[in-house]
Formats: structure tokens, sequence, C-alpha cells
């Protein structure tokens, strides 16, 4: 092959990729990162299950009548 005939082949290469880059990007424009969703559902289970404050939700067992 002669070398306008690569470079024309190289261009059209180009802007083949260049299309699919740009149509990538824009069916990604709206969804999120698998990290963000993961992180989203661990702060939403914790906050269905109370522990937004570090621990457990159950109550501390000091001066229970029945303690050991």
């Amino acid at each position: 092959m002669n070398a306008v005939a690569i470079m024309y082949v190289n261009e059209h290469l180009e802007s083949l990729r260049a299309d699919a880059k740009q149509r990538r990007s824009a069916s990604q424009a709206g969804k999120r990162s698998l990290r963000d969703r993961i992180a989203s559902a661990v702060t939403e289970l914790r906050r269905t299950f109370g522990f937004e404050s570090g621990g457990p939700p159950f109550p501390t067992l000091r001066n229970y009548p029945f303690e050991g």
C-alpha cells in the first residue's frame, strides 16, 4: 500500500474511534459507577439497621438488674 492510502485509512479509523468514544460517553452520562452504587447500598443498609452511630443498635447492659 502506498503512504496516501495508509493515511486515509488511519484518518477514517480515528474518526470511527472518536465517534465510538462520544457515543460511549453519552450513554454513560447518567450512570453511576459501581463504587458509588455499592457505597450507597451500604449506607442505606446501615441507616435501615440503625448502625449510623458506629455501634450496634442494641442497648448496653449497664446497671441491668440481672447482669451476671
